[in-house]
């Protein structure tokens, strides 16, 4: 039984860092065990990816199968299971997931960002039912629909030219005067004659019977619209470690060290969650912080 066994790393989180701080610390001779609910994190939603060297042109799950079978092809283990609490002892961690209980001399948090909520009345109504966070959903199943998407980065304005494509309508709402959105995202929204962006506006309200129906903005106009995707960011999945005591930034996001070590002995962090690579989250700096994490494990290990 795993419960019986005090493994040398423990990864929560199966998404860019987690995978990738599997594979240097198996790489390494590292006795490790990935644990993860989802696998992938927000590569599941990502529509197109063109910014990892050598890999481009595909979508986050496609990068993400070639992750899986790396993973596999390593013989990495892996549990899809949901941890509920981390503590420490003496010397050790212990790991409680839904289903059993580990122990493990490091642990490596890669449990990445969650979709920011907005403060929309009457969005919590409608959400599955035309509202939709952060979501990966097939761009074919809203053909000829009137869509919104709320946010002003990469990620909203790559929604909103994945759905031009066959919807009506695309509606992209940013609270300010100009797309924070890489050039190369803003010219491709230029090229689409059914995208209106509307600039320094917020969503006030969602209206509908069953379904979305209506959007109302803080400026008083009012949309139709079938579908609205909120891409307005992120914020830092920190629950787990409270008892921990790991200390964090004002904005919940894991303080690190240039290795990926926190303010705790043992316990390294990576990816979209901590505050490191000059909070540029991307996938390639995800996977650099994994591997930073597994070396900075292996020392802390060797001295044990």
């Amino acid at each position: 039984m795993d419960n019986m066994k005090i493994r040398d790393l423990i990864i929560i989180g199966a998404g860019p860092a987690g995978i990738t701080a599997g594979i240097y610390a198996k790489n390494f001779g590292i006795d490790c065990l990935i644990i993860s609910e989802e696998i992938g994190g927000l590569l599941n939603g990502s529509y197109k990816i063109d910014n990892y060297p050598g890999i481009f042109d595909i979508t986050g799950k496609e990068l993400l199968e070639k992750f899986k079978t790396h993973r596999k092809y390593l013989g990495i283990p892996s549990k899809n299971e949901r941890v509920g609490k981390i503590t420490k002892n003496k010397d050790n961690f212990e790991i409680i997931s839904e289903n059993e209980k580990y122990e493990a001399k490091s642990i490596i948090l890669a449990f990445g960002t969650q979709a920011k909520k907005l403060e929309i009345k009457n969005i919590d109504k409608f959400e599955n039912k035309g509202v939709y966070y952060q979501s990966g959903n097939n761009a074919s199943l809203f053909k000829g629909k009137i869509i919104v998407v709320v946010g002003g980065a990469n990620s909203a304005a790559m929604k909103a030219t994945v759905f031009a494509k066959d919807a009506r309508k695309v509606y992209l709402i940013y609270r300010k005067d100009k797309l924070r959105a890489d050039k190369i995202w803003v010219d491709k929204i230029k090229q689409f004659k059914n995208i209106e962006v509307i600039y320094n506006a917020n969503i006030a309200e969602v209206k509908g019977n069953k379904k979305l129906e209506e959007i109302i903005l803080d400026n008083g106009k009012e949309l139709k619209a079938n579908s609205l995707f909120v891409e307005a960011g992120s914020v830092p999945n920190t629950e787990l470690i409270k008892d921990l005591r790991v200390k964090t930034n004002e904005f919940g996001y894991i303080e690190v060290e240039k290795n990926q070590a926190t303010n705790i002995e043992g316990i390294f962090a990576a990816g979209d969650i901590t505050t490191g690579s000059n909070g540029f989250r991307q996938i390639i700096t995800a996977c650099a912080e994994g591997a930073i994490a597994a070396l900075g494990a292996f020392n802390h290990l060797k001295k044990k």
